[in-house]
């Protein structure tokens, strides 16, 4: 059994328990003010292997790409990383020819990409970290997107025509 620290947080605003695991490796519940901390703590306890699960996957990460992007990092090589983003996206939709409108890097630790109904396409510093392939296979994911907003056969179908071992890709990116 893996060793970990928790913090438990009174929310005037919360209504139930919260729990997640920061990219630091930091834990964190947030409880509604009036709930026991002993129910905070039952919580942590019950939801023990998620929390092992996911301190894993960051050890994991940690170890393929050495220190992960930091704050500093994103400040400092944002708009490098969102320059060759932009020609990512250039390079891969000259094979769809798909409209879209912005492109924005953020520094999101959850999501490595997201597609806005409206055509944006964003995408997280994170991926810097990330070798191209997984690079590549997240432009043209969100790219995908502008035709099918959705996980639908037609949609993956679209990202084999220019990633055909996405399932693969897929899988190295669930590990990692």
């Amino acid at each position: 059994m893996m060793e970990f620290d928790y913090v438990i947080k009174n929310s005037p605003r919360s209504r139930h328990l919260r729990l997640i695991v920061k990219s630091s490796g930091e834990v964190v519940v947030t409880k509604p003010r009036l709930l026991a901390k002993s129910l905070a703590e039952d919580f942590v306890k019950k939801k023990r292997a998620w929390i092992e699960g996911c301190l894993a996957k960051l050890a994991a990460k940690k170890e393929v790409f050495g220190a992960l992007p930091t704050k500093d990092d994103f400040l400092a090589n944002r708009y490098k990383f969102q320059r060759s983003i932009r020609e990512r996206v250039e390079r891969l939709n000259a094979f769809y020819g798909f409209a879209y409108k912005a492109i924005s890097v953020k520094n999101t630790k959850t999501r490595l990409g997201s597609c806005s109904r409206r055509g944006n396409l964003n995408f997280s510093y994170q991926l810097s970290a990330y070798p191209d392939e997984v690079i590549d296979y997240v432009v043209v994911h969100e790219l995908c997107h502008l035709e099918e907003f959705n996980h639908s056969k037609a949609f993956w179908s679209l990202v084999a025509k220019a990633v055909p071992d996405y399932r693969r890709i897929r899988r190295v990116i669930k590990v990692l």
